[in-house]
């Protein structure tokens, strides 16, 4: 099948490379993002899709806005079969029908659960112990297109959403190659419809949103934690400076404290206190600072007894 890919983030970059070792299909071309102007001597970094496309010998087509027709009329002018995207941006109806099949999606959930920019964050936060990846056809809606193929996966109650792209960008490249070879055999298939009364919405993070309320469930807060990991990550202010709270644990046992304080227990252990029990600080970081463990940023304070949050 002859395939114009398009991506910009590492994840895609994996899933090209995939495709391009598999060796049974062509990719014309690939789209990605124009390079960024980065640090004090304004160095011209290229996306990772870039990176891998040039490594592989690939034509590469970077897109400052997709809704400008010449990028459609250059999808077109490539005589495509398929558009595969991932993690890229939404594409205007004229990009979507310049290949004759159409155009494909990997998203990072099982769609239609999350749609939208933060599937898996949006997985982690909520609790859910199983999430995966959708291969699905794009058209005007936002996620919304027939299921080509899915698979799942279990999520560790103690897994971030770091832990869980990681092991989704894995499953990515051989999942978007069981779409491919299903297209190839049935072209106009358009997918299994999904139900839009399970749907539910994945929106962006802001680092606003990552600000813990330590009167809410241990579970709750561990899951927020979990989801903001790594970026943009949760945090607190002690004494009105930042802490970020990069890994926790749900202590098992019950301990009385007072909500939104953290303490030393006997055993060494730094714990925050909240509405029905506490997490254990296993890693934090201070404003300005690297990070470090709940228990050195604690003797660092030199605290007394207890630090309210």
């Amino acid at each position: 099948m002859r395939i114009v890919f398009l991506g910009t983030p590492p994840i895609a970059a994996r899933c090209l490379e995939s495709i391009a070792s598999d060796g049974r299909h062509e990719i014309l071309s690939v789209a990605t993002h124009p390079d960024r102007v980065q640090g004090r001597g304004l160095k011209r970094v290229p996306t990772a899709v870039k990176e891998t496309a040039l490594r592989l010998g690939l034509p590469v087509l970077e897109v400052v806005d997709a809704k400008d027709p010449d990028f459609a009329r250059a999808i077109a002018d490539l005589q495509a079969d398929l558009l595969v995207v991932v993690a890229f941006v939404i594409l205007p109806n004229a990009v979507l029908s310049a290949a004759r099949l159409g155009a494909v999606n990997l998203h990072g959930s099982l769609l239609p659960r999350w749609r939208g920019a933060a599937p898996v964050q949006r997985s982690v936060e909520a609790g859910e112990p199983q999430t995966g990846a959708t291969v699905f056809r794009l058209d005007a809606g936002v996620d919304t297109g027939g299921i080509i193929a899915q698979e799942r996966i279990s999520v560790g109650e103690d897994e971030t959403s770091g832990d869980v792209l990681e092991r989704l960008a894995e499953l990515g490249g051989p999942l978007l190659l069981r779409a491919l070879d299903h297209l190839e055999v049935h072209p106009q298939d358009r997918g299994t419809p999904q139900d839009p009364a399970l749907a539910t919405r994945a929106p962006k993070l802001f680092p606003e949103e990552g600000a813990l309320d330590w009167s809410a469930s241990a579970r709750k807060l561990h899951d927020k934690i979990r989801a903001f990991h790594p970026a943009p990550g949760a945090w607190t202010r002690p004494g009105g400076t930042l802490l970020k709270i990069w890994h926790t644990r749900i202590v098992p046992e019950p301990l009385e404290g007072e909500i939104g304080v953290a303490k030393r227990l006997p055993d060494g252990r730094v714990v925050a206190f909240c509405a029905d029990g506490a997490l254990e600080l296993l890693e934090v970081q201070p404003e300005g600072r690297k990070r470090q463990s709940g228990r050195d940023w604690f003797n660092g304070l030199r605290a007394s007894g207890a630090v309210r949050l």
